[in-house]
């Protein structure tokens, strides 16, 4: 069964990657703190425009929600 992301860890995710001022590094920190807490950074394509954290939280969860 594949780990699934609370809306706690979503919420958290998003916030400290809209911490990094730069739009051209959240990529890489998101991709980062994926990959620290088990995910996948590349089963999907991350968002390229500038997102507000809702949205960010939005994606985060419907990207990894759990399959069951």
């Amino acid at each position: 069964m594949a780990k699934g992301m609370s809306k706690t860890l979503a919420t958290e995710i998003a916030s400290r990657t809209l911490e990094v001022t730069s739009p051209m590094n959240r990529a890489i920190a998101l991709s980062a703190t994926l990959r620290r807490h088990g995910f996948d950074p590349v089963i999907a394509d991350q968002p390229e425009h500038p997102i507000e954290r809702a949205e960010l939280i939005v994606w985060l969860l419907a990207t990894y929600a759990r399959e069951e």
